[in-house]
C-alpha cells in the first residue's frame, strides 16, 4: 500500500469530527476517507433540535448519561465542552446560549453547523465517498479490508445506532463490530414518546407543565419535570423523552413486573395545596360548572379529563363537589397513574441506547484492546444522554478522541 489509509465509516457528527481532528495529527503519508451510505454527509445533524441544532451543552456532566459511563469519563475529561467550543470556533462558528447551558449556532440553523464541518473537511482535503455502505470488515496483515476490496490501515466505526434510519443510522455498524469480536449490548430506542394503554385522543396536541415518574415493579426508576405534550398515543415532550429510556429498557430486556407512569399535573403545588385550591374555588364560585374548575391552572380540556376521571360530573356546579370527590381529584392531579404499553420505536427516537461495550475499547483512545487500528465513536458505543445537547456533545468528544488516536497510531507505523 503506497499510502496509509484511515477509513471512517459514517459521515455523521462523530465521523466528521473524527476526520477533522485526525487531520491535525496525521502525517503527510496518511489519507483520510469518510464512507457514507447516504448521498450526502450529515443528514441526521440537520434534523437535530428541530432544525436549530442544540450543538452541545456547556454544563455537560457524566451524570447526564447512561450506559458505560465509567469507561467514557476519560473521553469527556480530555475533550470538554470548552474544548469543543474552541474546535468549532476555529471553523468560524459562533454560539448562542439558552437555558441550562444549551448551546446553538448563532444562526439557529443546523445547516450552519454542517456547513462548518463540510468546509473544514474540504479545506483539509479529506475525501468523502457517499452512497457507499460498508457491509464487511476483514482484518489482514496491513490493516483492514472493507467490502472485500477497499484497503485501510486503520478504521474508525462511526456509523451511529438504529434511530432515525432515514437519516443514516440503520444499525449495521453494530454487526460490523460484532463480526470483529466486539460485544454488543442490547439496543433499544431512547428519547422518544411513551405509549399508554388507556388513551385519551381528545387531549392530542395539548401542552402543559407537569412531572413524570416511571415506576417499575414498585420502584421509581426515572423522573423529569417540564412541559408535557399530550398525544393520541400517550405522552411526549422533553420530560417524557428523558424518562423513556427506563421504559424502553424494561420492554427490551423483558423485565418482569408492572411498569407504570405517574403524572403530576400541578408539580408546583403540594397535595394539600391542590385540595385547598379546589375547596377555595368551590366557596368563591359555587355556581361555576365543574368543567371550569381547573381552567386557571391548566388547559381546560386537560382539566376536564382529570375531573371526569375523578368521577365528577363536568356539568354540575362546584357546590356539588364533596370533600371525598375533592380528595379523589387531588390524588389524580398530584399523581395520575397510567399503565404503559411501550414506547415509540427506533424510527421515532432521537438516540439509541445500548450498543458496543466500552470495556472492549481503551478508555481514552477508543481503540479496540484486542484489535489494534480499530476505533469506534459516537452513538455506536454504549453511551446515551438526555435531551439538551448531551448526545451531540458525546459525538464531538468521542469522535475527536478516536480521530486523534487513529492518526497517531498510523504516524507510528
Amino acid at each position: 500500500m503506497s499510502r496509509k489509509i484511515l477509513a471512517i465509516i459514517g459521515g455523521g457528527a462523530s465521523g466528521m469530527a473524527a476526520a477533522a481532528e485526525a487531520s491535525d495529527y496525521a502525517d503527510n503519508d496518511t489519507e483520510i476517507i469518510i464512507y457514507e451510505r447516504l448521498p450526502t454527509v450529515g443528514k441526521k445533524l440537520l434534523a437535530t433540535g428541530n432544525g436549530r441544532c442544540n450543538i452541545m451543552n456547556k454544563n455537560a456532566d457524566i451524570k447526564m448519561y447512561s450506559g458505560d459511563t465509567g469507561q467514557a469519563e476519560a473521553v469527556f475529561k480530555n475533550y470538554t465542552p470548552r474544548d469543543n467550543i474552541e474546535f468549532f470556533e476555529k471553523m468560524g462558528l459562533r454560539f448562542s446560549e439558552e437555558e441550562d447551558g444549551r448551546l446553538y449556532p448563532m444562526s439557529f440553523r443546523a445547516a450552519s453547523v454542517l456547513d462548518a464541518l463540510r468546509f473544514e473537511l474540504a479545506n483539509r482535503n479529506i475525501r468523502t465517498v457517499t452512497g457507499c455502505k460498508i457491509e464487511k470488515i476483514e482484518k489482514d496483515k496491513e490493516g483492514f479490508i472493507l467490502n472485500g476490496s477497499e484497503k485501510a490501515n486503520a478504521v474508525i466505526v462511526a456509523g451511529g445506532g438504529k434511530s432515525a434510519k432515514v437519516q443514516g443510522s440503520d444499525g449495521s455498524c453494530f454487526e460490523l463490530l460484532k463480526s470483529l469480536g466486539v460485544k454488543i449490548n442490547p439496543t433499544f430506542p431512547s428519547l422518544t414518546g411513551i405509549v399508554i394503554k388507556k388513551k385519551n385522543k381528545a387531549l392530542k396536541g395539548i401542552r402543559a407543565k407537569g412531572e413524570i415518574l416511571i415506576v417499575d415493579s414498585g420502584r421509581v426508576k426515572a423522573s423529569a419535570k417540564g412541559e408535557l405534550q399530550y398525544t393520541d398515543y400517550g405522552i411526549s415532550g422533553i420530560p417524557a423523552m428523558n424518562v423513556s429510556r427506563a421504559v424502553s429498557e424494561h420492554f427490551a430486556l423483558h423485565k418482569k413486573g408492572q411498569i407504570l407512569m405517574a403524572v403530576n399535573c400541578m408539580p408546583d403545588f403540594s397535595a394539600e395545596e391542590i385540595f385547598d385550591y379546589i375547596i377555595q374555588r368551590k366557596k368563591s364560585n359555587p355556581s361555576l360548572k365543574c368543567e371550569d374548575l381547573l381552567s386557571g391552572v391548566m388547559p381546560k380540556q386537560l382539566g376536564i379529563a382529570k375531573i371526569e376521571k375523578a368521577g365528577i360530573n363536568r356539568s354540575s356546579p362546584l357546590s356539588s363537589v364533596t370533600k371525598s370527590s375533592a380528595a379523589a381529584l387531588t390524588e389524580i392531579l398530584n399523581s395520575d397513574i397510567f399503565e404503559i404499553s411501550g414506547v415509540l420505536g427506533f424510527d421515532h427516537s432521537k438516540v439509541t441506547a445500548g450498543g458496543a461495550d466500552l470495556s472492549f475499547f481503551d478508555n481514552e483512545t477508543l481503540e479496540a484492546k484486542k484489535l489494534p487500528g480499530l476505533f469506534a465513536c459516537g452513538e455506536v458505543l454504549n453511551i446515551d444522554g438526555i435531551c439538551g445537547g448531551y448526545n451531540l456533545g458525546w459525538a464531538w468528544s468521542s469522535g475527536r478522541a478516536a480521530g486523534k488516536a487513529a492518526a497517531l497510531y498510523l504516524a507510528r507505523r
